[in-house]
């Protein structure tokens, strides 16, 4: 059995007013495709499936229409659950329909608090393996408070205990190897830089020891894909599909379980690029060279959209530069969407420049061999393969 875990796709979300939703279709079209190759027997979408609580209508088109054609291709159960920028209520509006087509979608833990566990608890059995799908969304202080009343729960010294006794709640009707959908801080995380803070009174980050009878925990919320534990159980975030700052650099994942002769492990998955966040922090002098290496690296690209953001130090104000460069780099199909010019005294100009920070250890190594060999066209392939391999290690070492 395969299940497939993602999260925080931010459906209709703008960069610095420049809409996403190009991005957002290759990559839920990029999904799809997966699942069918893959032949991926469930679906998990662990919160955050819009970037506001009443999104756009071409948002909205965007996710329904995923939804549809992918039942059409391959019925699957799909399990939704709400994040911290979804409205719990819209997004189980349309559920009574959605549950036609074996898509499951819950938004909050108002049926948790009449002792209805059927939202929550979906016990499956596929290609012999049996397997417990808990969801457990997005949930507010209230909602604790609201539970903890319901099962008399003395929460004088906080509202762990109310997380505890949900959990034991729903692995109580669970069968076989146990999966739990959250959208909330579990353990120790690093943040993407692109998060909406949560605020969950006298609880920072819940701790991953209250997590033991799972096997898996599906995590949403963070946009750096991460694991914040290994074993027993699994506890990971799948990450945003894209990256929504600059600052974001690394991968973009999805998360592939599993489950084979009652034995659970996973993979971390790369997403195909469509787009590439570029920063670029240099000097007036300095802005022809960089401009000509982003057109040459990046320029007149049909697979992917590039935007970038630009600082410019200079020791005397700068005019009409970012409209010259912004009409230059778009015939190449380059998007500059921010430029900053920054009046510093000659010393300041000497600071470290971040294109490179933009780059993931990959990029950085082509764009390494082609300031030292700018005559050679490609990387041989024997040399990238033993680079690769090299970076292979070192992460596994990393991880270990």
């Amino acid at each position: 059995m395969k299940i497939l875990h993602t999260s925080d796709w931010h459906l209709g979300k703008k960069l610095y007013k420049v809409s996403r939703i190009k991005e957002q279709e290759l990559f839920l079209t990029w999904l799809s495709e997966y699942i069918i190759t893959e032949e991926i027997d469930i679906l998990l979408i662990s919160g955050d499936i819009f970037d506001v609580p009443t999104p756009p209508n071409e948002a909205l088109k965007l996710y329904f229409n995923f939804l549809k054609s992918l039942s059409a291709k391959k019925q699957i159960p799909i399990f939704i659950i709400g994040g911290n920028h979804d409205s719990s209520n819209f997004l189980e509006a349309p559920a009574p329909f959605l549950e036609l087509n074996n898509i499951h979608v819950v938004g909050n833990l108002n049926e948790l608090a009449k002792d209805n566990f059927s939202p929550y608890v979906h016990n499956l059995n596929i290609r012999d393996e049996e397997v417990s799908i808990c969801l457990l969304p997005y949930f507010r202080t209230h909602e604790l408070f609201n539970l903890a009343k319901c099962w008399d729960i003395d929460i004088e010294e906080g509202l762990l205990p109310v997380i505890e006794v949900a959990l034991e709640k729903l692995t109580a009707k669970s069968i076989g190897k146990k999966i739990l959908m959250s959208h909330h801080l579990f353990g120790s995380y690093e943040e993407a830089g692109s998060e909406q803070g949560l605020n969950l009174s006298g609880i920072d980050s819940i701790p991953t020891n209250i997590l033991n009878d799972f096997d898996y925990v599906a995590l949403g919320h963070i946009h750096k894909a991460q694991t914040v534990r290994k074993e027993s159980p699994i506890v990971h975030y799948s990450g945003s599909p894209m990256a929504f700052r600059f600052s974001e650099t690394t991968t973009k994942e999805v998360s592939v379980v599993d489950i084979t002769d009652n034995k659970l492990s996973f993979e971390r998955v790369a997403i195909k690029e469509f787009d590439k966040l570029l920063r670029i922090t240099c000097t007036k002098d300095e802005v022809e060279e960089y401009k000509d290496q982003i057109i040459t690296s990046w320029g007149n690209r049909e697979d992917i959209e590039v935007y970038l953001e630009m600082k410019v130090k200079t020791v005397s104000p700068i005019t009409s530069m970012a409209e010259t460069l912004r009409a230059e780099l778009l015939t190449k199909g380059i998007h500059l969407l921010s430029f900053q010019a920054i009046v510093v005294g000659e010393h300041e100009q000497r600071d470290e420049h971040i294109l490179e920070k933009s780059l993931r250890t990959e990029e950085l190594f082509d764009l390494f061999y082609k300031k030292k060999y700018p005559e050679s066209e490609d990387i041989p392939v024997e040399l990238k393969q033993d680079f690769n391999n090299l970076l292979e290690v070192v992460m596994a070492t990393d991880e270990a």
